[in-house]
């Protein structure tokens, strides 16, 4: 039977096939296929070798009629994740639809660089970014918005939300129905009182906001598929303070998923410009002209780790290096 991933957690999965769940393991011959191939290709690892919204065929076991095991893991259309801190590869999301990315208008402060990350990371993964600035009611709406406005006319979806005075999560339902979405964002913005608006009931625990460091706590400790009443799934995600790109290798390169830097890249004179040192670069012309933001130009520089001899794509000497730093010490 095939169905999807619905929650996965220490090697068990949670397969929802129609209205049925199965809880199930993976198949031994699925671990040998993929050591294999990790021995040939010399890949950095993933976490799981199924993710949470995996499409995968299942055989249900002849003891009991509700568990059962992964035979074949169907290929995947898209996926969003992260490079942990150790250098494995981690999915959180498969088969994504939509990328709702949460920040708060207040309390923990808007950071407009990891809203950069988010961002890149959606465009790199195929899957589209909607912003969603959540606890309008801490805030002055038009303060908000004129720190939003260049998103917005780089044509990002931006909705505006509060779950106290309930504005926008009307709006909001109507992007996330009949879709496949994926809820991130650090620690204490929201997002689980968030869902709990969208749709009453789920009872998802709500962490407060350490008001002495403005830093959540975090409380959603698994990925889990929730069933939206007005259809479609909503994947709640663990806090998320950083992120890896998982998506971006040097061939594909950076640049490519800054919208306003793509019209550029074809006019500077070396074809592989990092559009930092140099000469004939359309890109730093943009930037000094006006047409490509400067903020936005400094997120580049930072993800792509030029600025100030930085690399943060987390490479092995990278991880190396600070490996050195902490035994040092």
């Amino acid at each position: 039977m095939e169905g999807i991933v619905i929650k996965a957690r220490g090697g068990t999965y949670e397969v929802q096939v129609g209205k049925q769940c199965y809880t199930c393991a993976l198949r031994h011959h699925l671990i040998e296929d993929e050591k294999r191939r990790l021995a040939e290709t010399k890949e950095m690892p993933y976490v799981d070798l199924v993710a949470v919204g995996d499409r995968v065929c299942i055989s249900t076991a002849a003891s009991t009629a509700d568990t059962g095991y992964i035979e074949e893991c169907l290929p995947r259309e898209t996926q969003f994740g992260r490079i942990r801190m150790d250098g494995w590869r981690q999915v959180i999301v498969a088969n994504l639809d939509m990328l709702l990315i949460i920040f708060a208008a207040r309390h923990p402060t808007l950071k407009l660089r990891m809203l950069d990350r988010f961002l890149v990371t959606a465009e790199a993964s195929d899957v589209e970014p909607v912003i969603c600035i959540n606890k309008l009611d801490l805030a002055k709406f038009e303060n908000v918005q004129r720190e939003l406005k260049l998103y917005e006319e780089l044509n990002y979806k931006v909705v505006y939300t509060s779950t106290v005075t309930g504005v926008g999560i009307e709006e909001l339902r109507e992007v996330m129905k009949n879709r496949i979405s994926a809820i991130v964002g650090s620690s204490g913005v929201g997002k689980s009182s968030l869902l709990n608006a969208l749709q009453p009931g789920l009872q998802l625990r709500i962490g407060e906001v350490d008001e002495r460091i403005h830093k959540g706590r975090h409380t959603t400790t698994e990925v889990m598929l929730l069933p939206l009443e007005f259809g479609g799934f909503v994947a709640d995600t663990p806090g998320i303070r950083t992120l890896g790109l998982l998506e971006i290798d040097d061939e594909q390169g950076l640049d490519i998923h800054f919208p306003e830097m793509r019209s550029y890249i074809p006019e500077c004179k070396f074809a592989a410009c990092t559009h930092q040192h140099e000469p004939a670069c359309a890109v730093k012309r943009a930037v000094e002209t006006g047409d490509i933001n400067p903020l936005r130009y400094e997120s580049y520089l930072r993800i792509s780790g030029f600025r100030e001899g930085r690399y943060e794509r987390n490479s092995n000497k990278k991880r190396t290096d600070r490996n050195a730093r902490r035994r040092r010490r």
